[in-house]
């Protein structure tokens, strides 16, 4: 059964590619809310039987699939232009099921006839019930990975993964690291703990940021730990 009230608009008709249904979840992370839709079979511990794909984020997928059931159906010239109705009745209406596929969705949708055959008569119980009429549309979409991804990654990229500011503090700190190895391979200095005197900085900080030496020039690398990003904002 359905809450009306919750907001995973497609709860009851989200299945994964292996016919395991998709539920509702969240996570909250630096105080904000994340929603998702998971396959029953990681809820239940049973990884094995998951689908290929199996969680999704729930804003992007639910706007997906009512942006294009809008456009089909505007498309299908239905009687009713269905830009006026909520996304949760939208989906209730014309919706049989979502299956979740790794480089598409296939939205089964209900037929007109359907869907008018009800509205006429939403009292009329069929003695023999039969499944609802269906055609099927297929929207392209790539799922997204959710691997974490940590430490620094040089190779270059399209777009900058960094604000320019947060850019601008790691290229100074590769300068100095670059300065003080420097300075102990020439002699100019003894260890990283005359560095750190120097620097009036702590020793492990500065042992911190040395490796950044090694950086390649030009890099566009992205920032994934807290403690990189912590020692750099001192450097």
């Amino acid at each position: 059964m359905r809450l009306r009230g919750s907001a995973a608009i497609l709860t009851g008709r989200l299945f994964d590619d292996r016919g395991n249904r998709m539920s509702p979840t969240h996570a909250n992370k630096r105080g904000v809310r994340y929603r998702y839709y998971v396959s029953h079979a990681i809820l239940q511990n049973r990884k094995a039987e998951a689908g290929s794909i199996a969680r999704v984020p729930a804003p992007e997928i639910e706007t997906l699939v009512c942006d294009s059931v809008r456009r089909h159906l505007a498309a299908m010239d239905a009687a009713e232009p269905q830009t006026v109705l909520a996304d949760r009745n939208l989906i209730e209406h014309h919706v049989s099921r979502v299956i979740v596929k790794p480089q598409a969705l296939e939205v089964c949708l209900i037929l007109a006839c359907e869907v008018l055959a009800q509205a006429e008569d939403p009292s009329f119980q069929d003695p023999a019930p039969r499944r609802p009429l269906t055609t099927t549309i297929t929207l392209p979409w790539t799922a997204p990975s959710f691997a974490a991804v940590k430490g620094i990654v040089h190779a270059p990229c399209a777009k900058p993964a960094m604000r320019p500011e947060s850019r601008d503090v790691l290229l100074t700190a590769i300068a100095k690291a670059r300065g003080w190895v420097d300075d102990i391979r020439l002699g100019r200095i003894a260890s990283f703990a005359g560095i750190a005197e120097r620097e009036s900085q702590g020793e492990r900080h500065i042992r911190l940021l040395a490796p950044l030496a090694w950086t390649q020039q030009n890099p566009r690398p992205r920032l994934r730990t807290a403690s990189w990003s912590n020692a750099m904002s001192r450097a």
